[in-house]
């Protein structure tokens, strides 16, 4: 009885190395690169760093007449030197310079 396992253990061995050579050859697996996530990097930053300003900026209180007034004085210089836009552009740009201006220096309060 002994030898029948011998043999049966020998049988099976020779088989799985028959089994085993005879399986198709197929290509070399491509290796797989982790996709990065927008915004993550790999580098790591110090933990003093932040992306967020320490004091929040106060948006700048401008008044309607305000920006009606440097549109108005914008609009004149336009057409004094023929340069093209409108009504809208106009108002922009007043408020985007009245913003710039008070961001810079803060105005008095009325």
């Amino acid at each position: 009885m002994a030898t029948t396992k011998k043999t049966s253990a020998a049988a099976k061995g020779s088989r799985a190395k028959k089994a085993s050579s005879e399986k198709p050859k197929t290509a070399p697996k491509a290796t797989v690169r982790k996709k990065r996530t927008p915004g993550k990097s790999s580098t790591k930053l110090p933990a003093s760093f932040t992306l967020e300003p320490k004091t929040p900026v106060k948006e700048p209180l401008i008044h309607h007449d305000d920006i009606a007034l440097r549109a108005y004085f914008i609009a004149e210089r336009r057409q004094q030197m023929g340069w093209p836009g409108n009504s809208a552009t106009d108002w922009a740009d007043a408020e985007a310079q009245l913003r710039a201006e008070a961001l810079e220096k803060p105005l008095k309060k009325r």
